[in-house]
Parts: structure tokens; sequence; C-alpha cells
């Protein structure tokens, strides 16, 4: 305020819009902000869903597939040519990850070996490149395994999100249940539930890197 002289309100929505587009983060201790360096590799998801459906499942276990959507923003100052995906947990070691962005598609395996402590950190291409302030979508899929009564979904916030949802099924087979826990989040952001008639909905609204979102799924057999 003191060095652009501007409006107490007029001042809050620029810093807003930045955050919005990943070109501002606030400080550690919450007090004031700074520039998201390097500029030049930032980019922002504006909006991302992930649904969860159960592929199989036992007395001791579900296995649940994952699809993930995201809509990006290229809000840095050079092309964007790949996305950087990150998978962890109990991962479904026989089916494949698969990948796609307009024409590209692409199957991956995922490889215990190559994943320390079962987590995958992979990086795809896009088929193109995509320029500065472009808007652009992916999505991909892959399996976890979750075991009752009590597990975890887990999300890294690597990226500034405007809005992601996370829909978990209600309920699955015969009898079986599932619903959530309270949400945590590490970082700044919102967060809240909803129900529908199928799913348990987590919504994610304008979170900040670096910041997990854990989601605790209770399973009913």
């Amino acid at each position: 305020m003191r060095l652009t002289s501007w409006h107490q309100q007029r001042l809050s929505r620029a810093l807003g819009r930045g955050i919005g587009m990943g070109i501002i983060i606030r400080c550690v201790d919450g007090e004031g902000y700074d520039l998201a360096l390097p500029i030049s590799r930032r980019s922002l998801i504006r909006r991302g869903r992930i649904t969860l459906s159960v592929n199989d499942f036992a007395s001791n276990y579900l296995t649940m597939k994952h699809r993930v959507s995201i809509t990006m923003q290229n809000t840095g100052l050079t092309d964007i040519g790949n996305v950087f995906v990150r998978v962890y947990g109990d991962i479904d070691w026989n089916e494949p990850l698969r990948f796609g962005c307009g024409d590209t598609k692409v199957v991956k395996k995922l490889e215990r070996d190559k994943c320390p402590l079962n987590m995958c950190n992979l990086v795809f291409d896009l088929g193109k490149s995509m320029a500065p302030g472009s808007i652009f979508d992916y999505n991909y899929s892959f399996n976890l395994y979750y075991y009752p009564p009590r597990d975890y979904f887990s999300l890294d916030i690597l990226n500034n999100i405007k809005y992601v949802s996370i829909r978990i099924p209600r309920s699955y087979g015969i009898n079986g249940r599932i619903s959530l826990g309270d949400v945590e989040l590490t970082g700044y952001g919102s967060v809240r539930t909803s129900i529908s008639r199928k799913y348990n909905i987590v919504h994610g609204i304008s979170l900040t890197p670096p910041g997990v979102l854990k989601i605790p799924i209770q399973i009913e057999t």
C-alpha cells in the first residue's frame, strides 16, 4: 500500500489475481507476499476433477480406479511442452497409467523398482508446445488399493489450483459403504465437503503450493 498508494480493496484484488495466476505466493509465515520464482515455469490448474470408482473388492481391500482430468493454463513466460504427474500410495502394479492430451495417448507401466517408497514421478509430453497464456486439457488414470476400516487419499499441491473436486463413491457391492473423515489441508486455500446421490465430494478452492490435501476414507464391509 505504501509503495503503490492503492486503496486496500484494489490491492487485495490485485494480490488475489496474482495468486490465482501463480505469479504471487503468500509467505510461509503468513506475513506478506512474494513473487513465485521462477515465473517462467509457473502454471495454474484452473479446474481439476478426480473421480474414484471401485474396480474390485474383497473382505480386506478395495481396488479403486482414479480418473484425473485437468484444465491448465500456462501462466509463465515460455512455452510448456510437458507436464509432471505424481502417483503414490498402495499402487496396483498390474494396471498401467494411461495419459491423454488431445491426440497424444500414452500407456505407461508403473514399475515398483523405479518408484521408491511407492512414489512414481512421471513426465509426459503434451504432443505440442503450449504458448504463454494458453489453456489446455489433459487426463490420466491409475489404480490404488485401499484397506478397511480407514485409509487415505492424498493430493500433493504442486501447482496453484483454482478449483478441484474429488469424488469418492459412497457405496460398493451390495452392502459396502464408504464415508469421509475430517479432511486435512496443509498450506493455503479452503476446503469444503458435500454429498451427492453417488459420491462423497471434496471441493478444494484456491490451493497454493506447497501443501497436501489429505482425505480419510472410512470403509465399511
